[in-house]
């Protein structure tokens, strides 16, 4: 099946959605139609694929590069990736022969935790399209390889690219969203959109929810008294 095969299925279903009837354009009129649907589900998707991010387009352990020298502190994430993966215990490393020599804790340009006089850890943050390091790497660490986790962008929906539609999480949450969208714009349905926006939060919830569930608990971490000395 062709790819445009698929998008008119989805925008059909999309159509019936919102006026329980198909649509029933033909020849330059059916085109223009499906090219409508391909604008909204494109607009929609902008919005979907920040929600979280999602393991479809998940890729770890990502090289993103070698370490040639001790000044350069800053290295561009390539156009095809969307962002770093930033959660809690999540790390950038360097690697020497699959061996971690270095690790820095990945944390949002806006953090504001405070480092006492003991511990002042490695850090890494994404600002514009690069990765920043808190420090430069070193002598030891030059021919290192840097590692991370990263998200791809979802591929955008063309007349003969449906990859997208193979990425999100189901084609229901593709048909509501449109539909919220394409309602609120409409001030004949503009009463729809309520509903319509009610759902998808619901299954944007419950997509968002299966994406992040994960079957490894994280122990608890107690504080660490390791920079203590002497007799008490």
């Amino acid at each position: 099946m062709a790819a445009i095969d698929d998008i008119r299925q989805l925008a059909q279903d999309t159509y019936y959605s919102i006026n329980g009837t198909e649509n029933d354009d033909t020849d330059e009129d059916l085109e223009t139609f499906e090219n409508n649907f391909i604008r909204g589900f494109n607009l929609w998707l902008d919005e979907y694929e920040t929600e979280t991010y999602w393991n479809q387009v998940r890729d770890n352990d990502f090289e993103l590069a070698t370490i040639a020298n001790t000044t350069d502190y800053s290295f561009e994430l390539p156009d095809e990736y969307r962002t770093p993966i930033i959660n809690e215990n999540k790390y950038l490393k360097f690697i020497v022969d699959g061996t971690v020599i270095a690790q820095f804790k990945m944390v949002n340009p806006n953090q504001t935790v405070v480092d006492d006089d003991f511990t002042r850890p490695d850090r890494a943050t994404f600002v514009g399209r690069n990765i920043v390091l808190s420090r430069p790497p070193t002598d030891a660490e030059i021919g290192a390889t840097i590692v991370l986790d990263v998200v791809q962008y979802i591929p955008k929906l063309t007349r003969t690219n449906a990859d997208a539609l193979g990425v999100i999480y189901s084609k229901q949450i593709a048909v509501l969203g449109v539909a919220k969208n394409n309602t609120l714009s409409d001030l004949t349905k503009v009463t729809l959109s309520p509903s319509f926006a009610q759902k998808y939060s619901n299954e944007l919830s419950k997509a968002i929810a299966i994406n992040n569930q994960s079957n490894d608990i994280d122990d608890m971490r107690g504080d660490s008294y390791s920079h203590i000395a002497g007799i008490w």
